[in-house]
């Protein structure tokens, strides 16, 4: 999903030679183990030892991979929902198209007021829809070139 929302007060983690190349080392281990097997323990130095649940797992894991990177990691905060301008950006559709998808319930909304809002996650559920049924349909019309020999 592409990013579009001008984003105000990120936060700038700026990698050192060192820290990247203690997360590469750390990353690289995540490629020799099994993701289920794959388990982040926080230790304490007197011993004590949570370990990480696997959605937090995961997102360290991206952390580390871009710490790996050397590049300097940007974090902000974004909220939930957004505008149907915003929204519309997000899908890389005209606004209109957005409002007349949510009116006939293809992408859920909400009111605030007179205003329309939309939830980051059911965008996202939305575009992977939509582009799992474009692969989709771009396969059935190669097996259709395929069978009526149009490409040779």
């Amino acid at each position: 999903m592409g990013a579009l929302t001008a984003i105000q007060n990120v936060r700038t983690i700026d990698v050192t030679s060192s820290q990247s190349k203690e997360a590469q080392e750390v990353s690289r281990h995540f490629h020799e183990i099994d993701p289920k097997d794959l388990l982040i323990r926080i230790e304490s130095s007197t011993g004590e030892a949570v370990v990480v649940p696997e959605a937090l797992s995961n997102l360290l894991q991206t952390v580390l991979r871009l710490a790996a990177s050397g590049q300097s990691i940007g974090l902000t905060q974004l909220p939930k929902a957004l505008t149907s301008v915003e929204a519309a950006k997000v899908l890389g559709i005209s606004r209109p198209t957005l409002l007349k998808l949510a009116a006939k319930g293809t992408i859920p909304s909400h009111k605030v007021g007179s205003h329309t809002r939309f939830n980051r996650s059911d965008l996202r559920t939305f575009a992977e829809q939509r582009l799992d049924h474009q692969r989709k349909s771009f396969d059935e019309l190669r097996e259709l070139e395929d069978a009526t020999g149009f490409g040779e």
